[in-house]
């Protein structure tokens, strides 16, 4: 394993690593001047330099999803087509359909949908735009975009995602009529099991539990029939049985564990007589002039182990006290059994649901059995993480400090910060910052407390707070978070200052609302850029340069 990863976790450990590779800020790099007067201008000609410093077209997917929000669907459409991702014009195209579904924008999505040329993305892209229909109201609308879908393995998707948003919006008896369609069509194929989800989930919602039950009958029966080779069909019986969880019917669950165990159980009874075999006869000598070979297939039982720890992480933030450790109890109960490789994974779903609702004793207790010391603290840091969520920040921070690892102090001293920030505690906050032993880690918790200083109504502070973090792209993302919470000119200046430190992508979504005609603007500097460096056909074939352009 990587030095450090296991204590850090791989989203921190990650993140740390790219600051450090693009450096602290500049000493004297002039961010904190620029851009004194906020006026809208001078932004828009810090967003053009910055253009002309995206030399690749990381930005685009971005860039094109701020266009679509802000409305500008035909530049978006412009600048996609202008590009070369490597997923291609075409997926870009679809993915921006739902971006405008979710933005409330219809007619733009409108207007996406009749863009694309490719017929299987197109008819992917219309199954998104028909749960924004519905979403929006329009259910008759969407009833009839769901029988345009052209290809039978998006007819299931198409009429379970109308079911889904007609029932958020409170007409379970049109939802119950196109999920019947739904079910109809999904048969026993590969989205049987997502609609019948769907199915359990719309049906409690209407509150008729025995059609939930069938449904679930069904997803139950799927997945026994898939065995411990289906991932996918697996992950739906984990969503099942977190639906019943929540609602505190933890029958199938039971059952379900019941079924584990007893394959626990068998293969540890297979391996004790496969030993003694192996061990030959009488005085447990093996007879050395003899070969004894015994193949024994593994046994399979009829549910995956790993149901158990999924289910728990599904758990974990979602259901009531009672319940989760009514889950914690059975799946201690299971770990008490041999699961082979299952085990760690369980360990550490059961220590974060204990963690999650107070159990802290029980869940260290659990830590304590981890042999690796790396693992074994790595596993405390989590705890502290999720203690701090939690609310339980005293016990957090006493945990936290206790840490030998200065990696794993670190970041669950982080958690402590980030917690306290959230939650308006920002003078204890800003104190303990200093307990971190990391440099980056500091900076990196700061974030949370410029966040919660300026949500406060404290904006100057938190912008000089901001400026005192060391690595430039930690700070940028610092600056690009008061950006949203400042007023029109502070806004500008701020943008301006994360978009030198960070790059463009910083401040996409929030330039329509403080220099409006701002996303439109880059666009178009990224275009006229891309067509100067472009040759024409008469320059392209000058002799001595090749057809293709640039050598």
């Amino acid at each position: 394993m990587v030095k450090g990863l296991a204590q850090w976790g791989p989203e921190l450990y990650w993140t740390r690593y790219g600051d450090q590779r693009l450096g602290p800020a500049p000493p004297g790099s002039g961010d904190r001047g620029l851009l004194r007067s906020g006026f809208a201008p001078c932004l828009l000609t810090v967003l053009r330099l910055a253009a002309h410093q995206e030399t690749d077209r990381r930005s685009d997917p971005d860039l094109a999803a701020a266009l679509v929000r802000a409305g500008h669907v035909d530049r978006a459409v412009e600048l996609v087509r202008s590009g070369g991702s490597r997923s291609g014009p075409e997926a870009d195209l679809a993915r921006l359909v739902r971006v405008a579904g979710e933005a409330g924008d219809l007619d733009g999505a409108r207007v996406l949908l009749d863009s694309l040329t490719d017929r299987a993305l197109r008819d992917d892209a219309l199954v998104a735009h028909i749960a924004a229909v519905a979403r929006a109201g329009d259910h008759e609308r969407a009833a009839r975009l769901a029988q345009t879908v052209r290809y039978p393995h998006n007819w299931p998707r198409a009429w379970a995602g109308l079911a889904k948003a007609v029932a958020d919006g409170g007409d379970f008896p049109a939802a119950l009529e196109h999920l019947a369609r739904a079910v109809e069509c999904a048969g026993r194929g590969a989205e049987s099991g997502r609609v019948l989800v769907t199915a359990v989930e719309i049906a409690h919602a209407a509150g008729d539990r025995v059609l939930a039950g069938d449904f679930a009958d069904r997803v139950e029966d799927l997945v026994r029939s898939e065995g411990r080779e289906s991932v996918g069909q697996r992950a739906f019986l984990v969503a099942v049985l977190a639906v019943e969880a929540r609602l505190g019917d933890l029958d199938r669950l039971d059952a379900v564990l019941r079924s584990v165990a007893r394959a626990a159980a068998a293969r540890s009874a297979a391996e004790a007589e496969a030993a003694a075999a192996a061990a030959g006869p009488g005085d447990g000598q093996a007879d050395p002039d003899v070969l004894c070979l015994t193949i024994r297939a593994r046994p399979s039982p009829h549910f995956d182990a790993r149901i158990v720890p999924e289910l728990l992480e599904a758990l974990a933030e979602s259901a009531d006290r009672e319940v989760a450790l009514a889950v914690a109890d059975r799946a201690e109960e299971l770990l008490r059994r041999d699961t082979w490789f299952e085990g760690f994974a369980l360990r550490e779903a059961v220590t974060s649901l204990l963690a999650r609702h107070g159990r802290v004793e029980r869940a260290m207790a659990l830590v304590d059995r981890i042999d690796d010391p790396d693992l074994r603290t790595a596993r405390t840091a989590h705890v502290v993480e999720v203690l701090a969520r939690s609310g339980d920040t005293d016990r957090a921070e006493a945990l936290a400090r206790a840490l030998a690892d200065r990696r794993a102090r670190s970041r669950a001293l982080m958690a402590v910060v980030g917690e306290l920030a959230r939650s308006g505690e920002t003078a204890r906050a800003e104190a303990l910052v200093p307990a971190i032993p990391d440099r980056w880690g500091r900076g990196e918790a700061l974030i949370d407390v410029v966040a919660a200083l300026a949500r406060q109504g404290e904006p100057e502070r938190a912008e000089d707070l901001a400026h005192t973090i060391p690595h430039g792209r930690a700070r940028a993302w610092a600056l690009a978070t008061l950006v949203g919470l400042s007023e029109p000119a502070r806004a500008r200046r701020l943008a301006a200052r994360a978009v030198f430190l960070g790059g463009l992508t910083m401040v996409l979504d929030a330039l329509e609302e403080i220099a409006p005609g701002a996303v439109v603007a880059v666009a178009d500097e990224l275009m006229s850029q891309r067509k100067a460096r472009t040759p024409g056909p008469e320059e392209a074939q000058r002799p001595g340069r090749p057809a293709g352009g640039r050598p």
